[in-house]
């Protein structure tokens, strides 16, 4: 991650809001999965969601670690992964069950929660690129690993976030 996102001494780490196209399945690429180990390292709280792709990928990554300060979202029930047997916090959401406004309530409440945010981006993928949007609506610092290039375009200020949403928005 950057480094204004470690952690200070007497601070609590920031949260990393991590998210992804369901496209993108395992395995992980050595460069997703060497970020994510800085994000174990540093004991960074994780939201993530239920979904297939991204979410379970990170999730199998995560449980292979035993890594612990994991919060799974889901939109109600029981989630539909939850490889590590971590936490559960269900989203109540104003639109019929398993639709596209129904999972996108609980991605609005992780990008709303979180301090920092992590994209695994197909490029092409309309809630990946939404949650991006959320994160830098809230100025938060987005690292986004565009899996087609093999590449990582980091958004840390308003300037970079503004030309970055205005040059991938999918079609």
């Amino acid at each position: 991650m950057h480094t204004a996102q470690l952690a200070q001494p007497d601070n609590p780490p920031l949260s990393v809001f991590i998210s992804g196209s369901i496209s993108i399945r395992q395995p992980l690429s050595t460069l997703v999965m060497d970020r994510l180990a800085g994000i174990v390292e540093r004991s960074m709280p994780i939201l993530i969601g239920d979904a297939p792709g991204v979410d379970a990928a990170v999730q199998s990554y995560l449980a292979r670690q035993r890594y612990n300060h994991v919060t799974i979202f889901c939109g109600g029930g029981l989630p539909r992964h939850n490889i590590g047997g971590w936490p559960v916090r269900t989203v109540r959401a104003d639109a019929p069950a398993r639709t596209r406004a129904w999972h996108m309530a609980k991605d609005r409440e992780m990008a709303r929660l979180a301090d920092t945010g992590f994209v695994i981006w197909d490029g092409s993928s309309r809630g990946s690129f939404a949650n991006i949007e959320r994160l830098c609506r809230r100025g938060c610092y987005v690292l986004i690993y565009l899996d087609r290039e093999q590449r990582f375009v980091s958004l840390e200020c308003d300037a970079v976030r503004e030309v970055f949403l205005a040059s991938h928005r999918p079609g």
